[in-house]
């Protein structure tokens, strides 16, 4: 796995090697920040949050295309070490948080994100509409703000948002802009 854009381009990270984790394909992650570019988000203002970070690829890939402020979640202790080596790596100290998903979002109420990243274990499949729907609800996505969601599920339905759902094999990603 490595970074594929900005400054830090080309440089390897490691993964979390487990049931429930795995990593975004460079494929997919591609044409997630090709969609996101073109979107008009503008990584060195952005604040951004992931939610279910695993190796933290999403984010350091932010980071690499000049964002300075993000925030990682992920319940799973082997997952939270492997992002802080791979940020030390990039020379990024990050911000880290080791609870359940509704938990973080609580805890960080009050904080409004650009772009926010969701990619639970595909056994998940009500957290990427609860993930959003608390957001929303709770007023903490900056106008024009991007939610990419990861899942297998084909034809999750997310309220509030205009939707645009891209396809990669087993790989649905959902773009969720308010």
């Amino acid at each position: 796995m490595r970074i594929i854009g900005g400054r830090l381009r080309g440089k390897s990270l490691e993964w979390v090697s487990n049931a429930t984790t795995r990593p975004t394909t460079d494929r997919v992650k591609e044409n997630i920040f090709n969609v996101l570019t073109s979107s008009g988000i503008d990584f060195t203002r952005a604040n951004v949050l992931c939610l279910f970070s695993g190796s933290g690829q999403m984010g350091i890939e932010c980071y690499s295309r000049g964002s300075e402020n993000i925030t990682f979640n992920d319940i799973d202790k082997n997952a939270r070490d492997i992002i802080k080596k791979n940020c030390a790596v990039c020379n990024f100290v990050p911000h880290i948080y080791g609870f359940d998903y509704l938990d973080t979002l609580t805890k960080l109420k009050g904080q409004k994100f650009d772009l926010v990243f969701l990619d639970p274990p595909f056994a998940d499949i009500g957290a990427p509409v609860k993930a959003s729907s608390f957001l929303l609800s709770n007023n903490m996505l900056n106008p024009n703000a991007i939610i990419v969601a990861e899942t297998e599920t084909p034809d999750l339905e997310f309220g509030g948002f205009d939707v645009r759902v891209k396809n990669y094999g087993r790989a649905v990603i959902y773009f969720l802009c308010t």
